[in-house]
């Protein structure tokens, strides 16, 4: 008896054992990102500033220009590139995007510049092979606007996934380049201008975090902004939560969610009022916001807050364990 006994608890052992393995090792897979093509600009006589490495531009309303790319592929097989344009925007983190588009574009974006550029979207180059492209941009007569326009010109290899086993397709990473670009049809000085559209509950990475909504209605840029945000209760006697962040930038037309994290707590129904600071250089905003938090998205964010103990996720564990030792009891006293 004490033999199937000790066999039991050795056989139980082992599974725990393995069980641990498997949590703390599990293969990792790193791709391979080195080099395979170059781009490089080539930059026309009506460049702005030709220190630069990317499109600076100055035409006027119906003018063309031609924004030539040099692509040089550096491997010893053919490889195909597709090439998009995309609008510069603000990211959460306060960091000007270019190689992709936001989901909802800012509505006081005059036009988005991919609408006027043509030429070849996808490009095939030979082992070894350098090939100059030419895109045209025309920039719409009915549509001047002050300031600049910014986005990117996307170079990125496109991998043939029928010769991709269905593993290597999940870590596969593809290379790609983005060539700046920046449009006036005046080239001034314009003092940014900043507005708070909205605070809300929200999550970034399963978090909980208050959102405040930033934005850039002028057509610069926002250089070397500073954020300082605190959350109070409704009568403004109690701070809750606070952040700060600095030297961020944002892109000229666009707006970013500024979050205020809740550092692990979960959201409370009722109502709130956001005090938010924000300078760029010698520039300097502030607003007082109120705003309210329900139950149901409350009920729904803290749920979903991977840092908050699931109730849920807690009798759920302790019957899988129940239903397990009871199985093992079954197992001894079978054996028995």
């Amino acid at each position: 008896m004490n033999k199937i006994l000790f066999d039991s608890k050795k056989t139980m052992m082992y599974i725990v054992v393995i069980f641990i393995l498997t949590l703390f090792f599990c293969p990792v897979a790193f791709a391979d990102q080195s080099a395979g093509f170059s781009v490089r600009p080539i930059l026309s006589e009506n460049q702005v500033n030709s220190e630069v490495g990317y499109f600076d531009l100055n035409l006027e309303p119906g003018e063309s220009q031609t924004l030539s790319l040099e692509l040089r592929n550096m491997s010893d097989e053919e490889i195909n590139l597709s090439i998009s344009v995309h609008t510069a925007f603000t990211n959460v983190s306060g960091v000007v995007e270019y190689g992709s588009d936001a989901d909802v574009p800012d509505d006081t974006l005059p036009f988005f510049l991919a609408d006027y550029i043509q030429g070849d979207g996808k490009i095939t180059l030979s082992e070894g092979e350098t090939k100059q492209v030419d895109l045209l941009l025309t920039l719409p007569e009915d549509k001047p606007f002050e300031g600049v326009l910014a986005a990117g010109i996307r170079v990125e290899e496109i991998k043939d996934s029928e010769h991709l086993s269905e593993e290597s397709m999940a870590i596969e990473n593809t290379l790609s380049y983005v060539m700046g670009l920046v449009v006036s049809n005046k080239r001034e000085q314009l003092s940014p201008e900043l507005d708070l559209l909205a605070v809300y509950a929200d999550q970034l990475n399963f978090r909980n975090v208050f959102s405040a909504q930033i934005q850039n209605q002028s057509g610069t840029f926002v250089n070397q902004l500073q954020v300082i945000a605190s959350i109070y209760n409704e009568d403004q006697t109690e701070r809750l939560y606070s952040t700060e962040a600095s030297g961020m930038q944002m892109a000229p037309h666009s707006n970013f969610a500024f979050p205020i994290p809740l550092n692990g707590e979960s959201f409370v129904p009722g109502t709130y009022v956001l005090h938010l600071q924000a300078n760029s250089g010698e520039l300097e905003w502030e607003w007082t916001r109120t705003f309210a938090v329900d139950d149901q998205t409350s009920k729904t964010f803290n749920r979903q807050d991977i840092t908050i103990p699931s109730q849920t996720n807690y009798w759920l564990l302790v019957s899988i364990f129940l239903v397990i030792l009871l199985l093992l009891v079954i197992l001894i006293r079978k054996r028995k």
